[in-house]
Parts: structure tokens; C-alpha cells; sequence
């Protein structure tokens, strides 16, 4: 027997029942890669892992547990997104939009979020490790207990952010604006705060050991 090409439903459907992608959701996977506009889909546990979503309006789309690694997001636009405990390991989403946008515990290791709108973004609990936010837009995020080791930001706005307990340690932020950010019992130690504006910042049992604050406008 001959055989044929498979459709692209064809090959979804055979991608959802391999990866545990719900059946019901298959139609909204085929609507975003053929036309990089699926606003509000269901796109839980999805597997996207490398695809091309540059410039896709995802805003408010339900992308909870997705897998997400290595794809490209830049200018993507994610607001109100649920990206809940989505893996977005070495993830590019230079530009991208993601102005309340739900990214508790999500894995962004090693992601570039140069640029990127993460207004009243929720990041509690996300891996940041090694992450690229230079120029990012965290204004009034929530990086309650998120790890941002090694993460590279500079002159960016933190205004108003909650890290409480969270971790910068290593971090280069130098330049950057904490201004009223909630630090308690966060851990600076070995940040590199050259600069920044720290006016107002809640610094209660934070760990300071080795930090810079060469320049910097103190609480």
C-alpha cells in the first residue's frame, strides 16, 4: 500500500496522543502554527519545544505546563497569558509582551527576556537562572522566592517589584531602578547593584554580603 503524507491534523493528533496533549486541544495547536493567532486557546501541556511563534498573539491563551524549550517568542505577544510551570528553557522572547501574564513556577533558565513586558507579571517561584532581562520591564512584578542567579539586567525598571525571598545573588543589575522593591529576606549576595536606585526599598533581613553599591541610592 502507498503511502501518503500525512495532514497536519493528522500529524497533531499523532503529536498530542504521544505527548499527552489533550485530544480536544489538537484544533488550537493547528490554529497556532498555521496562523500564529490563537488568542484565549487551550494549549495545556502543548509540546512547542523549538517552534517558531516569533510575533504570535497568544495573549490570554491557557498555556499552563507547556513545553516551550528553546522556541522563539520574540515580540510574541503573552499578555494575560497563563504560563503556569511552562518550560521555556533558552527560550527567546526578546520584545516580548507579556503584561500580566502568569508565569508562577515556570522554568525561563538561560531565556533571553531582553526587552520583554513583564508589567504585574506574576514570577513566583520561576527559575531565572542565567537569564537574559537586560532592558526588561518588571514593574510591580511578583518575584516572591524566584531565582535569578547569574541573571544579566541592566538599567531596567524593578520599580515597586516583590522579591520577597527571592534570590539576585550574583545577579549584574547595576544600573537598575528597586525603587520601593519589596527585598525582604531576599538574597543579594554578590549582586552587583552599581547605580541603582534602591530609594524606598524594603531591605528587612536581606543578605547584602559582597554586594555593590558603589553609586547607589540607598533606602
Amino acid at each position: 500500500m502507498k503511502l501518503g503524507i500525512l495532514t497536519t491534523t493528522g500529524l497533531l493528533i499523532a503529536m498530542g496522543w504521544a505527548s499527552g496533549v489533550k485530544a480536544e486541544n489538537v484544533s488550537h495547536v493547528k490554529q497556532l502554527l498555521e496562523t500564529k493567532k490563537c488568542s484565549q486557546c487551550d494549549l495545556t501541556g502543548a509540546q512547542l519545544a523549538g517552534m517558531n511563534l516569533s510575533g504570535a498573539d497568544l495573549s490570554g491563551a491557557n498555556l499552563k505546563g507547556a513545553n516551550l524549550n528553546g522556541a522563539n517568542l520574540d515580540e510574541a505577544k503573552l499578555n494575560e497569558a497563563n504560563l503556569k510551570q511552562a518550560k521555556l528553557q533558552g527560550a527567546s522572547l526578546i520584545g516580548a509582551k507579556m503584561h500580566g501574564a502568569n508565569l508562577e513556577g515556570a522554568d525561563l533558565s538561560r531565556a533571553n527576556l531582553s526587552l520583554a513586558g513583564l508589567v504585574i507579571a506574576s514570577l513566583k517561584n520561576t527559575n531565572l537562572t542565567s537569564a537574559n532581562l537586560i532592558g526588561a520591564n518588571l514593574e510591580s512584578a511578583n518575584l516572591a522566592g524566584a531565582n535569578l542567579r547569574n541573571a544579566r539586567q541592566s538599567v531596567a525598571n524593578l520599580a515597586n517589584v516583590s522579591l520577597r525571598g527571592g534570590s539576585l545573588s550574583g545577579m549584574d543589575v547595576q544600573g537598575v531602578n528597586l525603587r520601593d522593591a519589596n527585598l525582604t529576606n531576599a538574597n543579594l549576595n554578590g549582586a552587583n547593584l552599581n547605580g541603582s536606585d534602591l530609594t524606598g526599598a524594603n531591605l528587612k533581613n536581606a543578605n547584602m554580603a559582597n554586594v555593590d553599591l558603589k553609586n547607589a541610592s540607598l533606602p
